[in-house]
């Protein structure tokens, strides 16, 4: 039943990738249809949806059987690779929000195109909530997880309220949610070692390398 359970995870992320590469890639070729991609495009969420509600469920079930191992391995799998996912949606959001009201008061000023300034401002405050909820759906799985962890470990190891509303505030930001979960399996549960060596590596390495490329 556990490998099926990893069989289902892995496959989540492969749909939620699959569904991102479409999204980006699809628009580009030259047969490009778009009922077609509204189609396909539903019927990715309506999968991935339900591989959603299968991985809440899954987490529910770990709490009930206050199996803090299997959610610790499965918080981190998730926390890791669906942040990509996460931060894409993030940063696709943000384009289209503010380059779609930046150009909607550029073309506010050109008389020619006074009348279609409208329209891109609506369109980028209709368009880009749909990115930001595709961010949230990506890393739901992982905040499911987590939240289980924080349950469990406010009834194992006697974390008080304000410890679990910290710990859920910060599960909520990408990357630091990361951060966060290694510091509670580090200091409450002794797991993660390899993950927190793993991680500070790969911080110090990416540092370096934006430093280096802005010199």
């Amino acid at each position: 039943m556990k490998h099926f359970s990893w069989i289902l995870r892995i496959f989540h992320i492969f749909v939620l990738y699959a569904w991102i590469a479409f999204i980006l890639l699809f628009p580009a070729r030259p047969t490009f249809s778009l009922p077609i991609f509204i189609l396909l495009n539903i019927l990715f969420s309506l999968v991935f949806i339900g591989l959603l509600i299968t991985q809440i469920v899954e987490a529910f079930k770990i709490f009930k059987r206050e199996d803090s191992e299997q959610c610790i391995k499965a918080f981190f799998f998730f926390k890791y690779s669906s942040l990509p996912a996460v931060l894409v949606f993030l940063a696709i959001f943000l384009v289209v929000l503010l380059g779609g009201i930046g150009l909607s008061f550029v073309l506010l000023v050109l008389p020619a195109t006074l009348f279609i300034a409208p329209f891109f401002f609506a369109m980028s405050l209709i368009v880009a909530p749909f990115f930001l909820g595709m961010s949230f759906m990506a890393g739901l799985a992982g905040l499911s997880y987590a939240i289980c962890l924080i349950i469990l470990s406010r009834k194992q190891k006697g974390w008080k309220v304000g410890q679990c509303i910290m710990h859920f505030i910060l599960q909520w930001i990408p990357g630091f949610d990361i951060l966060d979960g290694l510091y509670i399996t580090l200091r409450y549960w002794n797991r993660g070692k390899i993950l927190s060596i793993i991680t500070a590596i790969s911080v110090i390495l990416g540092l370096t390398f934006i430093l280096f490329m802005r010199s």
